[in-house]
């Protein structure tokens, strides 16, 4: 009994056009989920310079006030030392002083100017897991680069919620961006960061990441969420603005956000949001 060729194998016509179709479909999912995610991407990248700028600023006003409180303060003790013993003014010193206090208060002045007004932004139901996952895709050359392992363990029926959906997708970013970072750090036994999504006892949407970098002091956890306060070491790239961005991020959420200890390994980042 002769063999088979290839060419003896007959395909009836409408099953070549069916995979045909087949492909064209994936191929269509694969342009349209490539689009969307860049869409995603612009809208995080602009979203989060919206919030740095603002909070970049605010800083600022912040950490100015605290000299011009000092010169304030001189000031006033310098004019209680002249009506309390009759001391002749230093003319040059009170101008100086006086020129500080108009030079300082004029320059929180352009400095409040240039705070950005809140855009008005459509608020609606958001699937968490969705935007988990959307961060995990954008992120996934960031991971592979330095060689971390992610554990995402997600409640499959998680319920939504309430809010803006790209600025929950930028503070999930800046998490997972300051797990990569902690990984890296020196002392780091492993380079693996966990992602749990799941409802907590009191009825709240719980995500929890955690990293395996050196994790951070107990008395530090309340100062990585100041403008311009970094645990990290000093480089390019590290403003220390991340955290005190997901800090505004989760409050405009109605959400809140906890540090605790990994269990001697790492650190456990979790915040909560309520439910639809």
């Amino acid at each position: 009994m002769s063999e088979l060729s290839t060419s003896d194998i007959k395909v009836p016509l409408h099953t070549l056009e069916c995979a045909s179709e087949c492909q064209l479909v994936d191929f269509q999912k694969r342009q349209y989920e490539k689009a969307r995610l860049n869409v995603i991407r612009a809208r995080m990248a602009e979203t989060e310079m919206e919030y740095r700028t603002r909070e970049m600023i605010d800083g600022a006003l912040y950490l100015l006030q605290a000299p011009l409180n000092v010169i304030q303060a001189m000031s006033n003790n310098m004019e209680r030392q002249i009506c309390e013993h009759k001391v002749e003014l230093c003319v040059p010193m009170e101008c100086a002083i006086e020129e500080a206090l108009v030079s300082g208060e004029s320059a929180k002045k352009r400095l409040s100017l240039a705070i950005p007004e809140k855009k008005s932004i459509v608020h609606g139901p958001v699937n968490v897991n969705e935007g988990i996952r959307d961060c995990l895709v954008i992120m996934a050359d960031q991971l592979a680069a330095a060689g971390i392992v992610v554990d995402w363990r997600a409640k499959p029926d998680l319920a939504m919620t309430y809010g803006d959906e790209i600025g929950l997708r930028v503070l999930l970013r800046i998490l997972l961006d300051n797990a990569i970072t902690a990984v890296a750090q020196d002392g780091t036994r492993a380079r693996e960061v966990g992602v749990i999504s799941r409802m907590a006892e009191d009825g709240l949407i719980e995500v929890c990441i955690h990293d395996t970098g050196p994790g951070i002091d107990r008395a530090l956890r309340t100062k990585v969420f100041e403008p311009f306060y970094t645990a990290w070491s000093e480089g390019p790239h590290r403003s220390g603005m991340g955290l005190a961005i997901a800090h505004q991020i989760l409050s405009d959420l109605h959400g809140e956000i906890e540090i605790r200890d990994g269990g001697g390994i790492g650190t456990f980042v979790s915040f909560t949001l309520p439910a639809c």
